[in-house]
């Protein structure tokens, strides 16, 4: 896996080296009003059981400014996982996170999912500077080798929380 080291919010540096011989689920996150990835991190904590059985570690990566990222995407929610800053999104790069161009906006899949998160509850959270940032989810095996990769290529195909619990189990 490509390396990981960032700092927190309270500006303590931490890696994916802080985790050896455990298996990491990476998800880095789009901007700060992304409501997919909102409901993304709302199902990586009601997965935090069978996460925690499998004696794994969740690392969530952001470029937002902190206080911006709880007010919009981590507002209301406990998260009881590492959250690591990128703001000049050099990780995102390193993992191959790009972004998405205009074309990306004319996929109907996008509306879909966008509709079916607002018939579960989910509204609007405004908007975020660099809304083009991609995001994208990891599960890396106890010898630090990628075995699930999912580089979005669009805003609307994130990872099904199950498949990164199947690849974890399967380490």
């Amino acid at each position: 896996a490509p390396s990981l080291e960032l700092s927190a919010g309270d500006g303590e540096r931490h890696s994916l080296a802080q985790f050896p011989g455990r298996p990491v689920l990476i998800s880095f996150l789009g901007p700060a009003h992304c409501t997919i990835c909102r409901a993304h991190v709302i199902k990586m904590i009601q997965a935090k059981d069978e996460i925690g059985r499998a004696g794994a570690g969740v690392i969530l990566v952001a470029f937002s400014d902190p206080e911006l990222l709880m007010s919009k995407m981590m507002r209301d929610l406990d998260v009881p996982f590492l959250l690591l800053l990128d703001r000049a999104r050099e990780a995102y790069a390193r993992w191959g996170l790009g972004r998405y161009s205009w074309r990306a906006w004319m996929n109907p899949v996008l509306y879909w999912r966008l509709f079916t998160l607002i018939l579960q509850g989910h509204r609007s959270l405004g908007t975020a500077p660099n809304p083009n940032q991609l995001g994208g989810d990891f599960v890396v095996d106890r010898a630090g080798k990628l075995v699930f990769v999912n580089r979005m290529h669009g805003i609307h195909d994130r990872a099904h929380v199950a498949d990164m619990l199947a690849a974890l189990r399967a380490v």
